[in-house]
């Protein structure tokens, strides 16, 4: 961090709530899978072209639960930030002709999934931020080795 004590504050406040929003947003997602899975099952066959087994989505929301919680935690945060990353642009680019075509001239309602651009990009910039990212397990944990 730099010499600006107030600087390093203010930006140390706005990574936590970038991230504690992301978390948010990823958790809902991973409760989603967990409430209707039927609902996962579909979206992995229209968005991937992929014939889910009826376990997946319990598996699949498990592990998206343990990851937003670590993420809303701020653990791990280099492997945590990064699977989050992936997991987000997978699902934001299996979404490429929503994307082309945001205001439904194919498909009316397809301006919402250009939402998941800008989560792309806060992850992102989480994850290289991650150094300021004191108000959090990690931040605690390295203050308790020193």
């Amino acid at each position: 961090m730099s010499h600006d004590s107030a600087a390093d504050r203010r930006a140390a406040i706005a990574v936590l709530i970038m991230r504690f929003t992301l978390g948010i947003f990823l958790l809902l997602w991973s409760v989603g899978k967990l409430v209707v899975p039927g609902a996962t099952l579909r979206i992995a066959a229209h968005f991937y072209g992929i014939a889910l087994p009826e376990a997946a989505p319990a598996f699949m929301g498990s592990a998206e639960l343990a990851l937003s919680v670590a993420l809303l935690l701020g653990f791990a945060q280099r492997p945590v930030y990064g699977l989050a990353i992936l997991l987000h642009a997978t699902s934001t680019l299996a979404s490429w002709r929503q994307l082309l075509d945001p205001f439904g001239i194919a498909r009316p309602g397809d301006d919402l999934f250009l939402a998941g651009v800008p989560v792309l990009g806060a992850l992102i910039a989480l994850y290289l931020l991650r150094g300021f990212d004191i108000y959090s397990l990690d931040g605690w944990l390295r203050l308790r080795r020193t």
